[in-house]
């Protein structure tokens, strides 16, 4: 499932941004805000997820709450990247 507060922040990106530059470098920004904002509000979701790995390691190698973090900034970048480059593409063509 794609977070919608990604979907949105990658459109804010990409209309607020006048350089392609800019659209490509602030979603990794906005990854790391976003995992601040989940590990404060949503705080639930990591206990869920670190209860059903128990102590298993992730297949990288990765414990269970740095594997947490690594996929919601993974998914958080990538959505808000997506949509920053689609908005501006819009924009710049109209």
């Amino acid at each position: 499932m794609i977070p919608m507060p990604n979907v949105i922040a990658g459109i804010l990106i990409g209309l607020v941004n006048d350089t392609w530059l800019s659209r490509v470098i602030v979603p990794f920004g906005w990854g790391v805000i976003f995992c601040i904002y989940i590990s404060i509000m949503q705080r639930d979701r990591l206990d869920a997820f670190v209860a059903s790995r128990g102590n298993q390691k992730a297949k990288w190698g990765m414990p269970p709450v740095q594997a947490y973090y690594f996929i919601e900034y993974g998914t958080a970048t990538t959505t808000s990247l997506i949509f920053s480059i689609i908005t501006g593409a819009i924009k710049a063509l109209f």
